[in-house]
């Protein structure tokens, strides 16, 4: 255990011994990313929030962030949620004696959040190392039991279920992409039949 006022570094699979000692978990992740894997009894607030200005600058910004990958793996340009640390300390107002666990999807924003945590007074905080991606199935429970790294899935890869947690589930577009490059394979394997039987059979 870390000293009061420091930061805790935890793992997902620590999750279940800790909410036994009632810690609360504080979900930082954005609305979209909760949608796709809600977890239980979660106080969700948002350390950044989708920018919806359409200024010039802000479209610069999201087609920026689709051509670094947001095609790919989906999101799009986010800003600070100024909200923030007013709203944690509304909904856990005990700064002395509440313990919070503090997540995102990749467990940097989770770090970032602690940090402002604790510089507004709260003693007893922790982060989960690496994020919910880290999280086997069954450590951290889900509403309807979804598997928790499907909260950073997003994206073409989505659609075509190329992501590490999709495969593991046989999800995704035809299976995901092995199916794919089997069903290449197949009519590659037709193709060359068809290829020997027209030159044996002029």
């Amino acid at each position: 255990a870390a000293s009061r006022g420091q930061v805790r570094n935890v793992t997902t699979a620590e999750f279940p011994k800790l909410l036994s000692e009632g810690w609360i978990v504080l979900d930082v992740r954005p609305p979209a990313e909760i949608e796709k894997a809600k977890l239980k009894n979660a106080v969700e607030i948002p350390l950044f929030v989708p920018d919806e200005s359409s200024s010039l600058s802000t479209l610069i910004k999201k087609s920026t962030a689709f051509g670094m990958g947001g095609w790919w793996l989906g999101g799009t340009h986010m800003i600070p949620n100024t909200d923030f640390l007013a709203n944690v300390q509304a909904s856990i107002p005990d700064k002395e004696q509440a313990k919070v666990i503090v997540v995102c999807q990749k467990g940097l924003r989770s770090l970032s959040a602690c940090e402002q945590l604790v510089r507004i007074g709260y003693k007893t905080i922790a982060w989960v190392n690496g994020g919910l991606d880290t999280a086997r199935p069954g450590q951290v429970e889900t509403v309807n039991n979804v598997d928790v790294r499907m909260g950073g899935v997003g994206g073409l890869s989505e659609v075509l279920g190329w992501t590490e947690v999709q495969q593991e589930n046989g999800g995704g577009f035809a299976g995901g992409y092995q199916n794919i490059l089997k069903a290449f394979a197949v009519i590659l394997a037709l193709d060359l039949v068809w290829f020997i039987w027209t030159i044996l059979n002029p």
